[in-house]
């Protein structure tokens, strides 16, 4: 008996020594994690960092000094057989006691080509954007005030060329910084008459865009910011889904407004 209660006891203290390791164990990768998380947040700053709009809610400016330099990156020729490029400009934050550098280089998310159809993508956060086309003997920047674009797409049908940025120039939610924490809009550019056109929504911000292959047509996903606090939260508030047509500039819902309050009605019951 006396046996068994020893054999017992070391048993518990067997198992109580695998439980302290484990806990030991789940902590060490946890602090690993968190350290590795922390160093690539420092090495590799995310988008929110944005376009500096007002620098005094951004840094202490009675310490520091602080600006933000634009860096040229890798022009992009949008048709082989024409040419025309263009240039994504990026920005580097400067102070008095550091340089970080800003996430601001191409991204490659997707290409399609066919025939006279042709859609490629790239993300990254960028300030602006040069058209150079030596046909026409034309370098200007596409965007004449401050902005920050978080996506572009380059989008040829038959001979219309367009150019397609997802992006802000209002800092909706007050934090001093243009980022894709603030509301996004639709910009298109149309290469051939040098314009630009927004399409955005109320309450709404741009989620995502892609083409409808073969037509004049993309998709535009929003996120609807239901109690007006402008700031759109993916997990509780809605998301709606409208057709923009590039060849008319016109725009239209995909689920018809009474059809909407249909089925919501429905859901109510």
């Amino acid at each position: 008996m006396e046996g068994l209660q020893k054999y017992n006891q070391r048993l518990l203290a067997a198992i109580g020594t695998l439980i302290v390791l484990g806990l030991l164990i789940i902590i060490i990768i946890g602090l690993f994690e968190f350290i590795s998380d922390q160093v690539r947040r420092k090495s590799y700053p995310k988008n929110h960092e944005g376009i500096v709009i007002d620098q005094n809610q951004v840094i202490d400016t009675n310490s520091f000094s602080f600006s933000q330099e634009i860096s040229i990156l890798t022009p992009y020729q949008l048709d082989s057989t024409k040419p025309v490029f263009i240039v994504p400009i990026g920005q580097k934050d400067q102070t008095t006691k550091r340089i970080q550098l800003i996430k601001a280089g191409m991204g490659f998310s997707s290409y399609e080509s066919i025939n006279d159809y042709y859609y490629s993508s790239f993300s990254g956060l960028y300030n602006n954007f040069v058209l150079i086309d030596y046909k026409r003997n034309i370098r200007i920047p596409i965007f004449k005030s401050k902005i920050a674009l978080t996506e572009w797409a380059y989008m040829k049908i038959d001979t219309t060329q367009l150019i397609l940025f997802k992006g802000t120039d209002k800092d909706i939610n007050g934090d001093g910084r243009l980022n894709d924490e603030d509301f996004q809009s639709l910009f298109v550019f149309n290469i051939a008459t040098l314009e630009t056109k927004e399409l955005s929504f109320k309450n709404q911000t741009v989620r995502e865009f892609e083409p409808l292959n073969k037509t004049s047509k993309i998709y535009v996903r929003t996120g609807k910011d239901i109690n007006n606090d402008n700031v759109f939260k993916n997990y509780q508030e809605p998301t709606d889904l409208y057709f923009y047509d590039v060849s008319t500039g016109e725009s239209e819902t995909l689920v018809p407004e009474d059809v909407k309050r249909a089925i919501q009605n429905i859901l109510n019951k």
